[in-house]
């Protein structure tokens, strides 16, 4: 985060019990099922109107395109919920640019994965709607409640790359490592004892 977003905004970590020695906890112990609620209650303590949402499995590998990010937000007008940061995949997501300056693409209603919890700028009030039912994570993005609201995508280049490449998992995937991160980590110095979790 220090490394290749630099001028980033507070950074607030929402978890069950452990705190983050390094940023802002709010910790609210709920049953995995019941990730939406915590999300929803740490939204409501937070008064910023956009919420740029990314999950703890992500490693930023490059610096951060805040130019692009400050057009997404921009964006986020009128019943705009979401600008998700992930490349666009969908061959039908309306090939018209959402504005002339951003470089996103409206998302087709029914879209696969159109509403989504990866890397993307979302309004506040929005995201605690879509979260109005007490789900899991994944079971968000199967049940997709899309509340009506509009979603738009990068039509362009990333804007954070967290290492996601075409629907392949990165970082962490079902709680064990996935293999990419290991000369990732050598090349930060990170050093981690990769037997706590194993690999998939």
């Amino acid at each position: 985060m220090e490394k290749y977003y630099p001028n980033h905004p507070e950074v607030i970590y929402s978890t069950e019990t452990v705190t983050n020695p390094y940023y802002r906890t709010i910790c609210k112990n709920y049953p995995l099922d019941q990730w939406s609620r915590r999300i929803r209650e740490t939204l409501a303590m937070i008064s910023d109107d956009h919420i740029l949402v990314m999950v703890d499995d992500a490693f930023i590998r490059a610096p951060v395109d805040e130019k692009r990010i400050g057009y997404a937000e921009k964006s986020l007008a009128g019943d705009v919920a979401c600008v998700n940061f992930e490349r666009e995949y969908d061959p039908l997501n309306d090939d018209t640019p959402w504005t002339w300056i951003t470089g996103f693409k409206k998302r087709r209603p029914g879209s696969p994965w159109c509403v989504s919890i990866m890397c993307g700028l979302w309004d506040r009030e929005k995201l605690i709607n879509v979260l109005r039912d007490d789900m899991d994570p994944w079971a968000i993005e199967i049940w997709q409640p899309t509340r009506g609201y509009t979603y738009l995508i990068n039509g362009g280049d990333y804007i954070i790359d967290y290492g996601y490449r075409n629907m392949q998992y990165m970082g962490i995937h079902n709680g064990k490592w996935c293999r990419e991160v290991v000369p990732f980590f050598e090349k930060e110095g990170i050093v981690v004892d990769y037997s706590e979790r194993g690999f998939n």
